[in-house]
């Protein structure tokens, strides 16, 4: 029988997935005033990108390692020390005034509070449910769309009339609020305990690593995530590259994150009555379509603005794996830089390469997905 406090640890898990997600996800707005006010101009906008991508690869690195530290602690210290690591990151990032600095402060420090955060409450919300739980993690994980959604508005207005130190201060104090009542919500169900001290194995069973679905599973992940944010990365400047303003930019990005929302709570309650593998090649694959035949000729506004409603809500079906598979994922963290890496080489001028990168990456991944299906179940109408 389902305890009626699940509902209260799906609200610690949203809003721990908010708070651990929303800064990181809105690194291009500090990024930009940094380069504009503080730096000026004399730091390369690519050592600055960096600072928001180590901060994201954390979340696949310490997946790692979270388990051992939930067995040995407990989930709820882990917690505290993820609201003590994210708030130091984001203070003591506002004294920053060398890029080392905020890769100490906002990257590393940051980073691991986040994922420690993201990490837990992934993990412990799954023991709750037994009924619909593809549609409660899908409302769990949606609270990362939700920041995101909010946050800029937020970080653009605070550094614009208070400036960038105090804006990292507020978002520190704000932070800290907010993670510690995750950490009071949050708490694994009593049924999950064991009086037996668990070995390396019980923590961390890499024998997975043998499972041919799993590493399937892997490929199909890491295609995904090279590419799941590059739109996001890259809207603004291909806006402001045909002609329109960088408001505009903005709210094709905010855009993207209120959609995704709808996405991933929309692909957890399709999950639990098609099957997760299912739904998940099916929105991958319309992704993919959407910027290889959309995002490639769009030349305005409107035609930008049907490319990330598509995009945002069929790349919402994230999967919610933890541990090993997110650890795996940590390296595909860096496509945003790979695909700036593809442009600087090919044209500068030409968002083409973030287009075809995003496209194929994802018309790739729903093929494995698809593969992965059949080697589940290889009936056609079989629910997996």
């Amino acid at each position: 029988q389902e305890s009626p406090y699940r509902w209260v640890i799906l609200l610690g898990g949203f809003l721990a997935q908010a708070i651990s997600m929303c800064t990181l996800s809105s690194w291009y707005v500090i990024l930009d005033y940094y380069d504009r006010q503080i730096f000026k101009g004399t730091v390369d906008s690519t050592q600055l990108s960096f600072v928001g991508t180590i901060g994201f690869t954390f979340c696949g690195l310490m997946g790692l390692v979270t388990p051992f530290f939930i067995s040995l602690v407990g989930a709820r210290w882990v917690l505290f020390s993820g609201t003590i690591l994210i708030t130091a990151g984001l203070v003591l990032a506002s004294f920053s005034q060398q890029v080392w600095q905020l890769y100490l402060t906002q990257s590393v420090l940051h980073g691991m509070g986040s994922a420690f955060l993201y990490i837990v409450s992934m993990s412990i919300s799954p023991q709750w449910f037994v009924k619909r739980k593809g549609f409660a993690m899908g409302v769990m994980v949606s609270g990362s769309g939700v920041g995101g959604l909010i946050m800029p508005f937020v970080m653009n207005h605070l550094n614009e009339s208070l400036g960038g130190a105090w804006c990292y201060r507020i978002l520190g104090i704000a932070t800290f609020v907010i993670s510690m009542l995750c950490t009071l919500l949050l708490r694994e169900k009593e049924s999950t305990f064991s009086e037996k001290k668990p070995s390396f194995k019980d923590i961390l069973d890499i024998s997975i690593c043998k499972d041919k679905k799993f590493i399937v599973w892997c490929i199909s992940g890491n295609l995904s995530m090279l590419s799941y944010f590059i739109p996001a990365f890259y809207l603004p400047s291909h806006a402001t590259k045909i002609g329109l303003s960088p408001s505009q930019g903005t709210i094709l990005v905010s855009l993207f994150s209120a959609v995704n929302v709808i996405g991933r709570i929309l692909s957890g309650y399709l999950g639990d009555h098609f099957g997760p593998i299912n739904v998940n090649s099916l929105f991958l694959f319309i992704s993919g379509l959407s910027s290889l035949l959309i995002w490639t000729f769009a030349k305005n506004f409107y035609e930008l603005m049907a490319f990330i409603i598509i995009y945002g809500l069929m790349s919402g079906a994230y999967p919610s794996g933890i541990c090993l598979y997110l650890f795996f994922l940590t390296a595909a963290r860096l496509g945003p830089s790979a695909a700036g890496a593809i442009q600087t080489a090919t044209n500068k001028h030409s968002f083409f390469s973030q287009q075809m990168f995003t496209g194929v990456c994802y018309v790739l991944s729903a093929i494995v997905t698809l593969y992965l299906k059949y080697q589940v179940n290889p009936r056609l109408t079989a629910r997996v």
